[in-house]
């Protein structure tokens, strides 16, 4: 046997195993893709998924179906409050024992417009420069002299320049000392009504602590004032936070 012969048999049997291999392929049912297998499975765990979460949103699982509302409802179901009872159960616009309110009306009775604030301090009339004012069962206070000087100024915000200084004479007819630690004497000039400042040169004299009864005593207090400001000039002595203002008025020669 030659090798042609050989050659041929062997092209034979290689023919015959592949045409049994073809039908072997082809009797035998194919799988599908191994993706086409996942994507399955997948599109079915969604499924599921989205039938129990349907479910819990059915049974009132406290779902809210408002956006970023987790735990609520978006409006009172039935059976349940409502939010816009008043506090107390009772019904908006009544009172708790059932009667209508009036809008815009307060049971308070309106404040009595000539009544005094209770924190306001008294003011005893004003007096003449001149004439003593007498508190009822305390000291007689009375502006003693009056003298133009020219002020030093000494401390931010004084101004040097003409100015007056005011001495002022306490005298204690009660039976007890009367405190002046926190006495203080004030100058508006009259023209303008505004408040004179107070000027450290020509050096004053503050009142003593204490004025014993049956005593006076006396304190110096000098203000800026120019000279076309002091015609009707008030003059303001505050003895105390338990005491009334005393006030003088009048021109300063």
């Amino acid at each position: 046997m030659g090798e042609d012969d050989i050659s041929m048999k062997d092209d034979e049997a290689f023919a015959r195993d592949r045409d049994e291999f073809e039908r072997l392929l082809g009797d035998e049912p194919r799988r599908p893709p191994r993706r086409a297998m996942i994507a399955v499975a997948v599109a079915a765990v969604v499924v599921i998924g989205g039938g129990i979460a349907l479910a819990v949103g059915l049974t009132g699982g406290g779902v809210s179906a408002a956006p970023g509302r987790v735990g609520s409802s978006a409006s009172p179901g039935a059976g349940e409050p409502s939010s816009d009872a008043s506090p107390g159960g009772t019904a908006t616009g009544e009172t708790p024992d059932g009667s209508a309110a009036t809008p815009g009306t307060d049971s308070a009775e309106p404040d009595d417009p000539s009544t005094p604030a209770p924190d306001a301090r008294e003011t005893l009339p004003p007096a003449d420069l001149a004439a003593p004012v007498t508190v009822d069962g305390g000291p007689t206070v009375s502006v003693r002299r009056i003298e133009s000087v020219t002020g030093e100024a000494v401390l931010p915000g004084e101004v040097s320049g003409p100015a007056v200084r005011v001495t002022v004479e306490v005298k204690n007819g009660s039976t007890k000392p009367i405190d002046l630690t926190t006495a203080a004497v004030t100058l508006f000039a009259g023209s303008s009504d505004l408040q004179a400042s107070p000027v450290t040169k020509p050096a004053g004299r503050a009142f003593p602590s204490e004025v014993a009864p049956g005593k006076t005593a006396e304190g110096a207090f000098v203000f800026e004032l120019p000279e076309g400001q002091r015609a009707d000039v008030r003059i303001e002595v505050d003895l105390s936070v338990s005491d009334p203002l005393i006030a003088f008025e009048g021109d300063i020669d």
